[in-house]
């Protein structure tokens, strides 16, 4: 009994000290984890305030906001609702045109850079040239404008489906690779059955027969290969771009259509053949080609070309059927047919121009009588309209350009530079419409003792130069 009592005493000893043990060790572990998540919960509470940031910021752009694309759209006013809506559906493609666009006012400026418009009015912040007042016209100018946006928005897009910057659309798809790989093995089969000629005969060839046989071989194996810029794509999207914004069907929307035909035709008429070589050192056994668009400035010559030749439009018929070009008196004097031979007239429907007006003669004469005279005359008429399709066309004559005139977006000549030893468009008698023109001093800042850096890059120094130049009053 004695041993049992002190069993029990000694058990629940234990049984006390256990309990205490528990206790401090619970106390303990309750304040480390009281600690842990204090020192915790700033960091929590920064993590819960972020993702809370995050979520209204996105709920912040879904209801107010734009994608990056419509943004694009957004920020360029003076689009129509149809621009806009072509806008949305293909906002990469829009982007390009407006590329397009900004080159078309860039080359502009160079090919009028010495005349008394020298299209400073297209260049708005809004980055659109046809938000300016002056496109609402029919002058001359106006027509130029019109031609060269169409062709910048077609050339500028053509060369993006080139080089894979676009979702709709790629190479120019008319060129079919499999046909070209094929083409390409029956020449260099061709190549060989010839090789294999010349050895069976064991000739020597002569000089002349070894530069015909290279000539023969390089003309066999020039083939079709690189990717082509995609002119019809981009002469599509030029149409639906900026045609759309003319509806009114009025001679100033024939016109603008007609002049936006003539810019494209400009491109696509011009389209340019490149090659690369392939071969050992250089030589050309085998040729990459492509189609490429002109260079841009040739399509601003062309154009500038055309600005020089522009046709007057009659007004006389206004609102009363299509209207009428007028043609420049014809120097033959023989009569054609019996008709009237004192000049012609043209109607202009859309953005082409239809035959020439022929003479009072009888109908069933000029059916029952195909002369050589008469095809002679088919082929001059089709000739015309050919001509008339790439012409540009106005209606208004232009004013003279010297005189600021905000409202019609006219800057004016004053505080232009201009040549007083030259007779021609920049000289200061034509710039300053006769107002005179005064000596500056101009002092700018150029780049100068250029070296090159190895490698790789040219360090310059900056000299200021000052000169005498002339400045209209």
């Amino acid at each position: 009994m004695k041993i049992y009592a002190n069993q029990k005493r000694a058990m629940t000893a234990w049984r006390a000290t256990t309990a205490t043990a528990n206790r401090n060790s619970s106390n303990s572990s309750n304040t480390n984890s009281n600690n842990l998540t204090a020192a915790q919960s700033p960091s929590r509470h920064c993590h819960l305030h972020l993702i809370v940031v995050i979520i209204l910021a996105c709920c912040t752009r879904w209801l107010y906001g734009l994608p990056d694309g419509r943004a694009t759209c957004r920020s360029v006013p003076g689009l129509t609702k149809d621009q806009v809506e072509l806008c949305y559906k293909a906002s990469d493609v829009t982007a390009a045109a407006l590329e397009g666009l900004d080159m078309a006012i860039r080359e502009c400026q160079i090919q009028f850079q010495w005349h008394r418009w020298n299209c400073s009015s297209l260049s708005t912040k809004s980055r659109n040239p046809h938000a300016s007042n002056l496109l609402k016209k029919g002058y001359r100018e106006s027509a130029f404008a019109f031609a060269i946006s169409a062709a910048g928005v077609a050339h500028s897009v053509a060369r993006a489906c080139s080089q894979g910057r676009l979702m709709s659309c790629g190479c120019d798809p008319t060129i079919n690779r499999k046909t070209l790989n094929k083409n390409l093995r029956q020449s260099l089969d061709k190549e060989k059955k010839q090789f294999l000629q010349y050895l069976e005969t064991n000739q020597i060839l002569t000089p002349e027969e070894e530069k015909t046989y290279e000539r023969s071989k390089i003309a066999s194996r020039w083939k079709w290969g690189g990717c082509s810029h995609n002119m019809d794509f981009g002469v599509e999207y030029s149409k639906l771009f900026l045609d759309c914004r003319e509806k009114a069907g009025d001679i100033q929307s024939k016109i603008n259509l007609h002049n936006n035909h003539a810019g494209r035709m400009a491109v696509s008429n011009n389209m340019e053949f490149r090659c690369k070589c392939h071969g050992m050192s250089g030589s050309c056994q085998l040729k990459t080609c492509w189609k490429s668009a002109p260079d841009f400035h040739i399509v601003g010559k062309v154009l500038k070309h055309q600005f020089r030749k522009a046709i007057l439009v009659d007004q006389s018929n206004l609102g009363n059927g299509e209207p009428i070009v007028v043609l420049k008196r014809s120097r033959n004097k023989k009569s054609n047919g019996g008709g009237n031979s004192a000049g012609s007239s043209t109607d202009l429907s859309g953005s082409d121009a239809s035959a020439t007006r022929t003479g009072s003669g009888s109908q069933s004469d000029l059916d029952a009588e195909q002369s050589p005279r008469q095809t002679k005359a088919d082929k001059n008429a089709a000739r015309m309209a050919r001509k008339l399709e790439t012409s540009l066309f106005y209606y208004q004559r232009s004013p003279n350009f010297c005189e600021r005139d905000l409202s019609a977006d006219i800057q004016g000549t004053i505080g232009r530079k201009c040549n007083r030893n030259s007779t021609t468009s920049d000289s200061c008698a034509s710039l300053c419409c006769g107002r005179g023109h005064s000596q500056v001093k101009e002092r700018r800042a150029e780049r100068c003792r250029c070296k090159f850096q190895w490698c790789c890059s040219v360090e310059c120094d900056e000299c200021h130069v000052e000169e005498w130049i002339s400045v209209c009053n």
